[in-house]
């Protein structure tokens, strides 16, 4: 023994007591100085490190089991105590570890083993990334350690809360997934809790992917009996060390650790394919990356090792789909597209082709946005579309048919049923005509809709086809029908009569329903002035003005909205009364002799394409507009009317004239009846004048009392029925401009 040894040494060595007992604990007080000399500078904790391992090689020499001890508990509280300078020692502290564990004097002393786990667990706590991720030597000695530990206290021992415990240490290594030398302790981790778990809770050792899920866990495993309970219910004491274990690896939001966690568990499930283990552990994982796992379970199916079932990884998307997991940010048309694929591309594995057309509609179970069903049917369309095979087009009408029969609620436009109707059978059309909603399509739809039922093959199936369309549209289904099979039918067929007789059970009209009896009978079509007939009368017919308008009018001429709207404008050439008979004038509420218009073409101009342009208008519908009509008009957004301006037709007296009506609204405003006053413009603005606003301006200039051949109470009765509509003419007054800033100076 050296008389004279170092400090650090003699420091250390004041920490141990004396005796050979192997229950030793270090010295309190010797060891808080020696903490305290080690924070003080880092070379003193490297030479404190150098010295602990000669001195544990020489305990382990002489089995003195206490000293081994105590350097184990000094060596822990070092490491909590100097967590900042832990790459100055963690491999001196790596190697004592890897020695105690090799030698066969005391690897079979649980209490050592218990320490060296301790010590263990503080590295994992506090090492830094840079260690675990980019030093080599670190990691093959941190590999060296794990891979003793496992073989001691699962194949030597067999005590699986040491093996449990171990688990967790690795779960606190920090970039422990980015490196690919030592991530594998991941799965392996993950291998062995599940392996524990099962063994201490039997009701997940079994195989279950087809049994009905069930809500109770279990009083041993949760209180929480409202839902199936996860690993984040778990905690306290009902907790054991393999929970706790799934927990470290589970409810995290560590992607990288968490990826390569699930993996572990779906190699797993592969031999012991269970969907309540699968829900377990997936309430447990945040909520945010649950996707994480349908994703993975995708990925099976195409894995060139082929270790995995693709049957089992389908029929665990399925349980896991329908279950009540709660699962965010999934891309339901990507998965959509991979299962089909990997459904047609396997079209000779029956039991895969089945259980694809079952996950398929699983899809549809958790509903992410409004338009998702129709998303999926549509994707199969296209596949139908580009098919080439008789088997594949059998295979995805089969998935058709299977996610309508989990339809609850119509979702699908009228375009949809056309593109798949062709390729259904009589039982599929109708399934999926039932799921079509009720919003109202294009007029074209609903013509290749009246197509469609003229080519169905059974008279009973285009029947039933033609009460559903009325069911389902309504008076949309009788105006639109009565548009297409006016037009479009030439000679007798099934369907012609089906419409008729369902246009007559829906306007309630026996007398035409004994027509339309008489005319199959004897295999005639109706003339227009039948059809007229029951439409003259809007007591016994409502639609009997729309119904008139189609008539009489040309069809090609009708938008959808025409036959929708309960506000329908009247067409020039269907009511007389609208086409230019009378005229109209207007001073002050009278339409003067150069502003006369004609009811049915300025009602055209100013409502474009539908009478949706036309509630501003509605004053002047079918006889002359009242002053009261024209200050409703004119409540209607300034927008309106600019963007009725763009639609105007005709000369450009016409525009003229209609720029004067619009400005004699705006005045209608004031409430001052005695002036009326011309808006300045902006100072800022440059004064440009178009035609219009020279006639705007004209139109407010005080003119003489009109001659006799232009009476201003010249009522509508008086005027021609063949007078010319465009006698009027712009103005032709001259407007003189003076230089005051851009402003306007009328004549006087």
């Amino acid at each position: 023994m050296r008389l004279f040894s170092p400090k650090h040494q003699k420091l250390v060595n004041q920490c141990y007591p004396s005796g050979r007992t192997p229950d030793k604990k270090p010295k309190s007080s010797e060891t808080s100085y020696l903490l305290y000399y080690v924070n003080s500078r880092r070379s003193k904790l490297e030479k404190v490190s150098t010295y602990l391992v000669k001195r544990t090689n020489v305990d382990l020499n002489h089995r003195r089991i206490g000293n081994v001890a105590v350097t184990l508990e000094l060596m822990h509280d070092i490491v909590e105590h100097c967590k900042e300078n832990l790459n100055v020692f963690v491999k001196d502290f790596l190697s004592i570890m890897t020695k105690i564990l090799s030698n066969s004097n005391v690897n079979n002393d649980v209490g050592i083993i218990e320490l060296v786990e301790e010590t263990f667990s503080s590295i994992c706590r506090n090492v830094d990334g840079a260690m675990s991720g980019g030093d080599a030597e670190f990691i093959q000695m941190y590999q060296s350690f794990k891979e003793l530990y496992f073989q001691v206290v699962r194949d030597i021992l067999h005590n699986d809360d040491l093996l449990l415990k171990g688990c967790i240490d690795i779960s606190y290594t920090t970039d422990l997934a980015s490196s690919p030398q030592i991530n594998h302790f991941i799965a392996r981790s993950v291998t062995y809790a599940l392996e524990k778990f099962v063994e201490r809770h039997p009701r997940y050792n079994a195989l279950d992917l087809d049994s009905p899920t069930d809500q109770n866990i279990g009083k041993s495993l949760s209180k929480v009996q409202t839902k199936t309970a996860g690993l984040d219910d778990i905690s306290g004491a009902d907790a054991d060390l393999s929970i706790k274990t799934l927990q470290a690896y589970f409810t995290t939001t560590e992607t990288d650790k968490l990826t390569l966690s699930i993996r572990a568990l779906l190699g797993f499930l592969q031999g012991l394919p269970n969907k309540d283990l699968l829900q377990f552990i997936c309430n447990g994982i945040p909520v945010q990356l649950r996707y994480i796992v349908v994703i993975l379970l995708i990925r099976q199916l195409t894995d060139s090792d082929k270790k995995s079932d693709p049957v089992i990884s389908l029929k665990l998307i399925s349980s896991l789909l329908v279950s009540d997991v709660s699962i965010v940010g999934l891309s339901i048309m990507d998965m959509m597209r991979k299962i089909l694929n990997f459904q047609l591309n396997n079209l000779s594995n029956h039991e895969v082709v089945h259980q694809c057309r079952r996950t398929i509609a699983d899809l549809n179970y958790k509903i992410y946005y409004r338009g998702q069903t129709a998303d999926m049917l549509f994707e199969l369309e296209l596949k139908l579309q580009g098919t080439k095979t008789e088997s594949e087009e059998a295979v995805l009408v089969k998935d058709v048919e299977e996610l309508l029969s989990h339809m609850t609620t119509p979702c699908i436009g009228l375009e949809l049923f056309l593109n798949l109707a062709p390729h259904m059978d009589r039982e599929g059309t109708l399934r999926l005509f039932d799921a079509v909603d009720d919003r109202t399509s294009g007029g074209n739809l609903l013509f290749r809709f009246f197509q469609r039922i003229g080519e169905m093959s059974s008279p009973q199936d285009e029947q039933t086809l033609m009460q559903l369309v009325f069911q389902k549209y309504k008076s949309v289904a009788l105006l639109s029908g009565l548009n297409y099979f006016t037009e479009h039918t030439s000679e007798p067929s099934n369907a012609y009569y089906c419409y008729h007789l369902e246009a007559a059970h829906f306007l309630k009209m026996e007398s035409y329903q004994r027509k339309v009896e008489q005319k199959k009978k004897n295999q005639d079509l109706f003339t227009k002035d039948e059809l007229l007939s029951f439409y003259s009368d809007d007591k016994t017919n409502k639609y009997s003005k729309k119904g008139f308008q189609i008539l009489v009018s040309n069809p090609h001429q009708l938008s959808t909205s025409d036959l929708i709207s309960d506000n329908q404008i009247q067409r020039p050439g269907v009511f007389p009364e609208l086409n230019g008979n009378r005229r109209n004038s207007i001073n002050g509420g009278n339409l003067s002799g150069n502003d006369s218009v004609r009811g049915g073409s300025i009602n055209r101009s100013l409502n474009g394409h539908g009478p949706a342009d036309l509630h501003s208008w509605r004053g002047l519908k079918g006889s002359a507009p009242k002053v009261k009509d024209l200050k409703r008009a004119i409540s209607s957004p300034k927008k309106d009317i600019s963007s009725r301006s763009n639609t105007l037709r005709g000369s450009q007296s016409v525009k003229s004239k209609v720029t004067n009506i619009t400005f004699l609204l705006s005045e209608l405003k004031s409430n001052d009846d005695e002036k009326s006053q011309i808006y300045e413009p902006e100072e800022d603005q440059a004064a440009v004048l178009d035609k219009n606003d020279i006639a705007r301006s004209s139109s407010m200039k005080l003119t003489p009392p009109p001659t006799p051949q232009k009476n201003f109470n010249a009522t509508t009765d008086s005027l021609l029925p063949g007078a010319s509509q465009d006698d009027f003419q712009d103005a032709k007054e001259e407007v003189s401009f003076a230089n005051s800033k851009g402003h306007i100076i009328a004549p006087s």
